[in-house]
């Protein structure tokens, strides 16, 4: 009788475990490497909420300014929709509203208000042979074509240029092929040493935007350009003039890179 009763106690406390896995097993936390970049150009800061978790701070999207927005988003395995909401902290209006990937561990959005609507970013597809640079040039004081360029000097004077493209207007998208070339190839006389500079088309030194050099040159340390070897990437750029220097938004996310 007691062998009975010691079994029954031992089946319980089993069944008791086995509903106690269970449960936990429903509630396995996970997380998601969240990133969103790019631009708002609205007078009206904007909030990020994914689900129920509201991020405020320097999290918010300030007016008139780029961003760079990355989170670890925790959330349990049975939770079936993770999504994304970015809302006018003035109006209140949805400004976005976007799932997040099922069973992925990272997401990336790109996101571009402009003119009170969200702009369409779509890239092109990678090609492995080369790379693909995109710049969106969100300029309204006029539409004067202008030309892009990499520059540089050595030890000696001695002046380097490298056009990206040329003739290019305000406020569309431009994709160019790109492969680092000798004078602009490593991280020495790329990102230590290159400027990326927007001129009127077919000059070299009649500034861009505002006739201001300092708001149509920018160093290119951190936009990441390709370096020698580099093919298959593709890097967008939303480009506009600050108050006081050019700025740009660098519109993707390659977590994997090494650089």
């Amino acid at each position: 009788m007691k062998r009975l009763k010691k079994a029954a106690q031992l089946l319980f406390l089993l069944s008791t475990a086995l509903v106690a896995c269970n449960k936990e097993e429903l509630h396995v936390r996970k997380a998601m490497h969240v990133v969103i970049n790019g631009y708002n150009g609205s007078e009206n800061a904007l909030r990020v909420t994914i689900d129920t978790t509201v991020y405020a701070g320097d999290k918010v999207f300030k007016p008139t300014e780029k961003f760079e927005f990355s989170v670890a988003y925790a959330y349990t395995e049975n939770q079936q929709q993770k999504t994304v909401v970015i809302t006018d902290t003035v109006t209140k209006q949805v400004i976005l509203r976007k799932p997040l990937p099922s069973g992925e561990t990272k997401a990336a959005i790109s996101f571009l208000y402009l003119n009170g609507k969200v702009q369409e970013v779509q890239p092109p597809a990678a090609d492995v042979a080369t790379n693909k640079l995109g710049f969106y040039i969100h300029y309204t004081d006029n539409d004067t074509p202008l030309d892009i360029f990499l520059f540089r000097t050595d030890s000696n004077g001695k002046e380097y240029r490298t056009y990206l493209a040329k003739n290019v207007k305000p406020g569309n998208w431009l994709y160019t092929d790109y492969l680092a070339g000798a004078d602009f190839n490593t991280k020495t006389n790329v990102d230590d040493a290159a400027s990326l500079c927007f001129t009127r088309t077919g000059t070299t030194d009649q500034w861009a935007f505002e006739d201001n050099e300092g708001k149509s040159r920018i160093a290119v340390s951190g936009m990441q350009l390709p370096l020698a070897g580099e093919k298959g990437l593709v890097q967008q750029y939303v480009v506009t003039p600050g108050p006081f220097m050019l700025d740009y938004a660098r519109m993707y996310f390659h977590p994997d890179r090494v650089r």
